[in-house]
């Protein structure tokens, strides 16, 4: 009996001392903003209304006999979208051209706020990214003022009421005179940056099973799942006010399919960003467009010129092959693409890289990771000239192996599969192209090829957990050390617990030094 008790004295006593720092830890401590969701259940709208062709129901001052200037993407004085709002559009029409790598970005992108949200909302990322991968790629979305002009007003209607909802938000799209068929409207009152955002709406982080909204209202409707949201408004309303909740970002959507029986109003767009990627990491961020370009194809009605983000859209009356002109601004020799438009949308970024014809390449996220496979993603713009790419893989970044040699003579987005890996090992990879101007090689990239099964877990609660209990346990009946064993368990799960907390701290100290908060 006196065995027994000692042993549950030390249990009781392990479990005791393991608690305290639990114990003094207030929870308002641990709270963050990272809790705060998209508002859930984001409206849609469906019409049931005609459609006519757009090409009979223009305006006569929108359809003379030349080229004529569609102005409807950005706001007269070329300050929106701004580089938020942009980069809100890019990142969506970037998911949508490549839902399976979106997934991947998704599920590992290394943002501290982020990853925050992830960890906090328990976002099952294998889930998250199986999801994104059985998403077929949807066209693109135009940035549209008058819907701009909607989300603009509802985000300041939000601040106003220092909360999120949709209430009014599709009378708002009326009354700035957009005509549609279908719509959907997402809101973000507590956004901490623009990626967040975007990251929010489409992770669609929630209560829900696997971390996620159920249904995921936000990611169907950025994703053009159920839907063709051809045309979209985004507005990033930043708010800092102490004395509001919301903020630091207001961000509010408007997605919608035109009704092309009214002027001026589309569905099929030219769309994209002109952008000199600053910073080298393949993302357009804020302050990286290219104001003034003039994007101009060879036939149809209209030519665009950028706004200060660099985003442009352009209206295509017709299916056809098109050559597309970017000039003026900071592009002194124009440059050409040739593009190819079916029944819908085509984006056609430029990610401009001076006057030169080396060719660009951007090294993509890897997908598709099996036990001996991956696939690798990437783009190559050849900048005019006949142009080979492949990929380098290997177990460091020396490399050593390579994808079959490929060629384009037009802006591509490319995969190549490898296989023969191995288990439980790291590989480096990077895409490579070449030209009679020159070589450029992408930014490494790595990715892990897990085992063919998990090693077993001692204990579930660390390294020292095992250890522990095989020493203490020498000597003890089997019902003490049973009791043992129950209170180590329950500590390992506290002790768990605390390390997340302890993360979650970290992150809002170390926001808090570097950020306004409220």
């Amino acid at each position: 009996m006196r065995k027994w008790l000692s042993g549950f004295g030390v249990a009781l006593t392990l479990a005791a001392v393991l608690s305290i720092p639990l114990a003094f830890a207030s929870p308002g401590l641990f709270r963050s903003r990272y809790d705060r969701i998209p508002e859930p259940n984001p409206p849609t709208l469906e019409r049931d209304v005609p459609e006519a062709p757009s090409s009979a129901t223009v305006s006569n001052w929108m359809a003379p006999s030349a080229l004529t200037e569609w102005t409807y993407h950005k706001t007269g004085d070329n300050l929106h979208p701004d580089g938020n709002e942009q980069q809100m559009v890019w990142l969506m029409n970037r998911a949508r051209s490549n839902p399976a790598q979106e997934g991947v970005w998704l599920a590992t992108e290394s943002d501290p706020d982020i990853a925050a949200a992830r960890s906090i909302w328990h976002v099952d990322t294998a889930v998250l990214q199986n999801e994104f991968a059985a998403i077929p790629a949807k066209p693109p979305a135009a940035f549209d003022v008058r819907l701009y002009s909607a989300a603009k007003a509802h985000s300041d209607y939000l601040i106003s009421i220092d909360k999120q909802n949709h209430d009014g938000q599709f009378a708002r799209i009326d009354a700035a005179g957009f005509e549609f068929t279908s719509a959907a409207g997402i809101v973000y009152s507590y956004s901490e940056h623009t990626v967040y955002g975007h990251a929010g709406f489409n992770i669609d982080w929630g209560s829900g099973s696997d971390g996620t909204q159920d249904p995921p209202g936000h990611r169907n409707a950025i994703m053009s799942v159920n839907a063709n949201y051809a045309n979209v408004g985004y507005a990033v309303v930043a708010e800092t006010a102490l004395a509001t909740q919301v903020g630091p970002q207001v961000i509010t959507g408007n997605l919608c399919y035109a009704n092309t029986g009214f002027a001026n109003h589309y569905n099929r767009f030219l769309v994209g960003t002109v952008w000199i990627d600053g910073n080298a990491n393949g993302q357009y961020d804020p302050g990286e467009g290219i104001a003034g370009v003039r994007v101009e194809p060879d036939q149809g009605d209209f030519f665009a010129v950028t706004a200060n983000s660099g985003g442009y859209a352009i209206p295509i009356t017709a299916a056809g092959d098109y050559v597309v002109t970017f000039s003026g601004s900071m592009v002194t020799l124009p440059v050409d693409r040739t593009v190819s438009v079916a029944a819908d949308s085509l984006l056609l970024d430029l990610a401009y890289a001076g006057d030169s014809s080396v060719p660009e390449t951007n090294t993509g996220l890897a997908t598709t990771i099996d036990l001996t496979s991956a696939l690798l993603n990437g783009t190559v713009i050849p900048n005019g000239l006949t142009t080979t790419y492949y990929f380098e893989y290997g177990t460091t970044s020396a490399y050593g192996q390579q994808t079959p040699i490929r060629t384009t003579d037009a802006d591509a987005s490319v995969a190549e599969t490898v296989g023969g890996l191995s288990a439980d090992t790291a590989y480096h990879y990077r895409l490579v192209a070449a030209n009679s101007s020159g070589t450029s090689y992408g930014s490494d990239r790595s990715f892990q090829i897990s085992s063919t099964a998990l090693a077993p877990s001692s204990g579930g609660g660390g390294g020292g957990g095992g250890c522990f209990l095989t020493s203490a346990a020498a000597g003890m009946d089997p019902a003490t050390l049973a009791v043992l064993a129950g209170a180590v368990g329950a500590s390992a799960a506290l002790l768990a617990l605390l390390s997340r907390r302890r993360a979650w701290a970290a992150a809002i100290l170390a926001r808090r030094s570097t950020r306004p908060r409220k």
